[in-house]
Parts: structure tokens; sequence; C-alpha cells
């Protein structure tokens, strides 16, 4: 198990006829969460334990369907003490 915790936020832009769409399959992601949204655009917030695991989920939230692109604004990551999640 990783003592790291990755956070990082994106901006996404949708296609407005598919964002309902777009939303559920975010709302379906494990470590995804949604923060902001309004017709065209979303911000996601992804939680992961590696960097690896954040380009995972932005690589899967970019093949959305309706997702025209996908912006990290936010990163930062830190080593977590015995016992913290």
């Amino acid at each position: 198990m990783s003592n790291e915790l990755h956070v990082t936020s994106l901006v996404l832009q949708v296609q407005p006829e598919q964002m309902p769409e777009v939303r559920q399959a975010i709302i379906k992601m494990e470590n995804a969460e949604l923060s902001v949204n309004n017709e065209v655009k979303l911000v996601v917030v992804l939680e992961g334990d590696s960097q690896k695991s954040l380009m995972t989920d932005i690589e899967t939230i970019n093949a959305i369907p309706g997702v025209l692109s996908a912006a990290m604004v936010y990163h930062q990551s830190e080593v977590l003490e015995e016992g913290e999640q």
C-alpha cells in the first residue's frame, strides 16, 4: 500500500448535449468527485495513491464520449504518516 496521497483537479469542456452522460460516468468513478458544473464545463477532483493512478483516471475521463478537453489545473502530493489515509 502506498503512503502517498495525490490530489488533482481538472476543468472539463463537454458537449452540452452529452453533459448528463458525462456527469454520470464521472460520478461512477471510484476516485472522482464533481466539484462544480454548468452546461458546458465541469470541475473534477481526483484522488489517488500515485501519479500513475491519476493519469489512468484522466485517460478514462478523456475517453468518455462528449468530453472535448480535460485540463489539469491543480496537483498536490504528500507523503502520509503511518495511520493516515
